[in-house]
């Protein structure tokens, strides 16, 4: 049974969501802004200041489609921040960078609130570099969460607490998504 409460924040979610979508498709399309924004609070919170001065200005945005096996072990050969990677996609553009940026650094882009009963398993991984640093950020589509991990060595795997709800932003990630990986298959059947 769904009660009252849990509809008004839905409701209110997909609220901010259309808003937050409107704001980042003016930005992206017009040119809106200049210079590396900062992050709302609650996003520079969830994020960490590490992954924060990483994101802010990255000097250039890696993109591999992965895997998570979960029933077998990740082969060695292919580890990558705790996925297999996949393939190698392109590196993002400076329009691709800032849309991660700026969704990443917007409260709205997250339902802090909302807790998943899902193990996520990502099919995309992002890797921000600014000089010999780096930030992972994987995404997770089938349960629409995001984790953001620094320096991440090739066996590591974020824990639960990690990974936070990106629904309301999950057409400009699947868009983003389709933009680098053409080709695949998995990837062109996301809605």
């Amino acid at each position: 049974m769904v009660s009252i409460r849990h509809l008004q924040q839905r409701l209110a979610a997909a609220a901010r969501a259309l808003g937050a979508s409107l704001a980042i498709s003016l930005a992206a399309c017009c040119g809106a802004g200049g210079g590396p924004g900062e992050p709302d609070s609650a996003a520079a919170e969830f994020l960490g200041a590490d992954a924060v001065a990483l994101l802010a200005a990255p000097d250039r945005i890696e993109s591999f489609r992965v895997k998570r096996p979960l029933d077998r072990p990740i082969d060695p050969a292919r580890a990558l921040a705790g996925v297999e990677r996949l393939a190698d996609g392109p590196l993002l553009d400076a329009a691709q960078t800032a849309l991660v940026r700026d969704l990443l650094f917007a409260e709205d882009s997250y339902l802090f609130e909302l807790a998943k009963g899902c193990i996520p398993t990502p099919g995309v991984l992002l890797r921000a570099w600014r000089g010999e640093r780096f930030a992972d950020l994987y995404l997770c589509f089938e349960c629409q969460m995001w984790a953001v991990t620094v320096d991440t060595p090739a066996d590591r795997f974020p824990l639960g607490r990690e990974w936070e709800d990106f629904d309301p932003v999950q057409r400009q990630l699947v868009a983003l998504a389709k933009a680098l990986f053409p080709a695949d298959a998995a990837i062109q059947a996301l809605r």
